[in-house]
């Protein structure tokens, strides 16, 4: 008898100990934060976009925010003028005026730094990479900071501004 009240006392308190750690709040890491700049003009390459957008938010990894802008030309700067956010992204994905048409062929992956340095930023761009050939096929290239100097010196402008962390 007494064995059975004392594993019954140890069965309440290892229920209690554990209902108590299950409300404690757990640290969550902060949501990879990406900027979906969206320059194109055409339906079909903003259905393309838009389906890339779609993909980034259904696997979760990143927190999606889109923008749309007016830029004129693939060297334009498309967040010029506009509010910086209350929060930097961690990587902006510009999709260049141009892309529908083929007067443009690269989609510019910007991260602050050197991404070989982050493994997440790292990781991103290859995932992303990929991702444009599955989206845009053969005619559009993804480059970042790395590989193409007009990345590069977005990616310093941004991150100066306050658009990257």
């Amino acid at each position: 008898m007494r064995r059975a009240i004392w594993w019954a006392s140890l069965c309440c308190v290892v229920l209690a100990v554990g209902s108590l750690g299950a409300e404690t709040a757990q640290p969550t890491a902060a949501p990879f934060r990406v900027l979906l700049v969206d320059c194109t003009k055409t339906l079909e390459s903003t259905m393309r976009v838009g389906g890339l957008a779609g993909g980034i938010r259904q696997s979760g990894l990143a927190e999606l925010t889109v923008l749309f802008s007016d830029a004129a030309s693939p060297y334009d700067d498309p967040l010029a003028g506009r509010p910086l956010p209350a929060a930097p992204f961690d990587l902006i994905l510009v999709v260049p005026r141009g892309v529908g048409d083929g007067t443009a062929s690269v989609v510019w992956l910007l991260v602050a730094g050197n991404p070989e340095g982050n493994p997440t930023a790292s990781s991103a761009l290859k995932l992303l990479s990929a991702g444009m050939s599955l989206v845009f096929g053969s005619s559009v290239s993804a480059a970042g900071p790395l590989d193409d100097l007009w990345a590069a010196l977005m990616a310093s402008l941004y991150a100066a501004e306050g658009w990257l962390r």
